[in-house]
């Protein structure tokens, strides 16, 4: 059933392409120390960023895997534009840097205190591509009648509260552009180390 992407997904496949190109640009040549640096305690380097996003994007593909199936077995078809309830693109708003509101991390997204910037970086973009593979798979399904599970949630409330599938790939994108735009700030740090 995967035909032509319809405008919303080639558009969220370009999104995706653009933060893989923002964290490539990111961390192209950056050292261990300078990967790892962090402005403060409490703040991030631009290896937690991206190590933060790699842990929450990797545990969302089987759960978005799943939708897309289920919405395949549903033969829950249709042609976008795709509208989104008023919650879904509050949540997806809320996401998109500048960032003006901080949320902490749940514990078991926290990033580890260091990593590789090769490794880290490598990941990022392996995961990002499965995001785009299943944009891809999603071709003629309708986007705003598939729902996604919302993996990050704790398991009583990730069986009763779901999102749009389309939503869901819109919200995996912000995420990325607030994080992203959080390790921009680090980078660009008064006090960012020069190698």
């Amino acid at each position: 059933m995967a035909g032509a992407l319809g405008n919303d997904l080639a558009v969220l496949v370009t999104e995706i392409d653009a933060n893989i190109s923002h964290a490539q640009s990111l961390a192209a040549r950056l050292s261990h120390a300078q990967f790892n640096w962090r402005p403060e305690p409490g703040r991030w380097s631009v290896g937690q960023c991206l190590a933060h996003l790699n842990t929450v994007n990797g545990g969302d593909l089987a759960a978005l895997r799943m939708s897309i199936e289920a919405g395949k077995e549903r033969r829950q078809t249709g042609d976008g534009p795709f509208t989104y309830g008023f919650l879904s693109r509050k949540f997806v708003a809320v996401m998109e840097p500048p960032v003006t509101r901080k949320f902490k991390a749940p514990k078991y997204y926290e990033p580890v205190p260091e990593s590789a910037p090769a490794e880290t970086l490598a990941e990022y973009c392996r995961i990002s591509g499965e995001i785009r593979k299943l944009m891809h798979a999603s071709a003629g399904l309708d986007l705003a009648r598939v729902k996604a599970v919302l993996a990050a949630l704790p398991a009583p409330l990730r069986a009763i509260l779901k999102m749009p599938l389309g939503a869901r790939f819109e919200l995996l994108a912000a995420h990325d552009r607030r994080h992203l735009w959080q390790a921009d700030q680090v980078r660009n740090h008064v006090d960012f180390p020069a190698a």
